[in-house]
């Protein structure tokens, strides 16, 4: 922190240093979606299966881990190797629907994103890290790298089927919504950016500084318990003003607290109310509002 930072900010700064290294551990990861990106060995099947885990990871955890077994199991060891050689043909008529999307889309996703893999190898590429850009290279922002990829996918999706515009598609790839927090794609980057463990470190042109904060349930909730921000909407604004509270902490490394805040929800060690062997022994309570309340 730089000189001027008050005695305050030092102590939160303390505390959050505390809770990252009480929740930031191994043993914490099958909690939370990344964990399938461990299963496998090769860097390129981590960056696709996390791509898939990133995408579908919306509604019931049980659904989704479901979900997602039916859909990796068949390809093995090797998924993305698998999909590149084999297509989509093993999932016809047996994957089914997930959510909102119809096995049609599904499998109309996976075949653009084999697509985009076979055209990345033309030049070299491992990984999809250059689909990560602004179409307008004079253009910044994670917002405008998401918006690449999006566009360079649609493109994808416009040759394959030029009616493939449903509900259920747009929603995976993210359309439609130009306030949108975009959680899913943040957190995806999240884990492709950062070097620290748990995250991959896999992408080395996109700096840690210009990650945002994935707003998950658990974020959204903590980040006004916490007085980080009072927006209450689940938007971009709301993932900025997150971010931009933790760059005053970690200027190069704002969402180094993701997963350790995440924990709190996900292992209802935070239940939105005081329950006092949880508050009193919490890491975070002397900025907590619910905390605060209690004591007065």
């Amino acid at each position: 922190m730089p000189p001027s930072t008050s005695s305050k900010e030092k102590n939160l700064k303390k505390s959050f240093d505390l809770l990252y290294r009480n929740y930031t551990k191994p043993e914490f990861l099958d909690s939370d979606p990344l964990f399938l990106c461990y299963l496998y060995d090769s860097p390129e099947d981590r960056e696709f299966v996390g791509l898939l885990s990133a995408l579908f990871a919306y509604g019931n955890v049980t659904a989704i881990r479901g979900f997602l077994a039916r859909l990796l199991e068949p390809m093995g060891k090797n998924p993305k190797q698998y999909l590149l050689n084999h297509g989509t043909k093993i999932w016809k008529n047996k994957l089914g629907p997930y959510r909102f999307q119809k096995e049609k889309d599904i499998l109309l996703f996976l075949q653009a994103i084999r697509l985009a893999y076979l055209e990345i190898e033309k030049s070299g590429e491992k990984f999809l890290e250059s689909w990560f850009s602004p179409i307008n290279p004079k253009e910044t922002g994670l917002e405008k790298r998401i918006s690449g990829f999006q566009s360079r996918l649609s493109e994808i999706l416009n040759d394959l089927d030029p009616g493939w515009k449903s509900y259920g598609l747009g929603f995976l790839i993210g359309l439609g919504n130009p306030k949108s927090a975009h959680k899913r794609y943040c957190m995806f980057l999240r884990w492709m950016v950062r070097k620290e463990g748990p995250d991959l470190g896999l992408y080395k042109q996109i700096k840690t500084s210009e990650l945002l904060f994935p707003l998950d349930t658990h974020i959204n909730r903590l980040s006004n318990i916490l007085g980080i921000t009072e927006r209450r909407t689940s938007d971009f604004k709301k993932s900025r003003e997150v971010t931009d509270y933790f760059q005053k902490f970690y200027p190069e490394d704002p969402l180094r607290m993701d997963f350790a805040l995440c924990r709190l929800g996900i292992l209802r060690k935070c239940k939105t109310a005081y329950v006092a062997e949880l508050c009193e022994s919490c890491d975070l309570k002397e900025v907590c509002k619910i905390y605060g309340k209690k004591k007065k």
